[in-house]
């Protein structure tokens, strides 16, 4: 059953349109993503997502970017945000393998894919209990 909306926004196709087949083979979600991330605030504003995945860097602007942009307009301020980014490493720590930074969580690009869904979906009941 479908209960969630994920946008992925990464400069790598690749990899996006990867984890966006993994995402939608789950059947949990429906999943949107895009490669430019000057795209962002408006394919988030049409597409309504109950969670972004935002890479860290590309050219432009920039993951940070992304979430600052985010934060200024009503409508996308409180969508849960989980960075990607080939920075760091997998916390061994946490129970879905995630580092916080300034209050977001923060996956290695190099996580394995139940790591990423095990984060997703956390950061999905953590919105839906708040």
């Amino acid at each position: 059953m479908i209960s969630s909306k994920i946008l992925i926004i990464d400069d790598e196709p690749d990899f996006s349109a990867l984890l966006k087949a993994n995402l939608d083979e789950t059947g949990e979600f429906i999943v949107q993503d895009i490669n430019d991330s000057a795209l962002a605030v408006r394919v988030a504003k049409k597409f309504k997502p109950d969670l972004c995945i935002i890479d860290v860097i590309m050219p432009g602007m920039d993951g940070g970017d992304v979430v600052a942009r985010f934060s200024k307009e009503p409508e996308l301020k409180d969508i849960p945000v989980i960075m990607l980014t080939a920075l760091v490493e997998e916390n061994p720590d946490s129970s879905v393998g995630e580092t916080h930074t300034c209050g977001l969580p923060f996956l290695s690009k190099t996580s394995d894919f139940q790591t990423i869904l095990a984060c997703i979906r956390k950061h999905l009941r953590e919105d839906v209990l708040t």
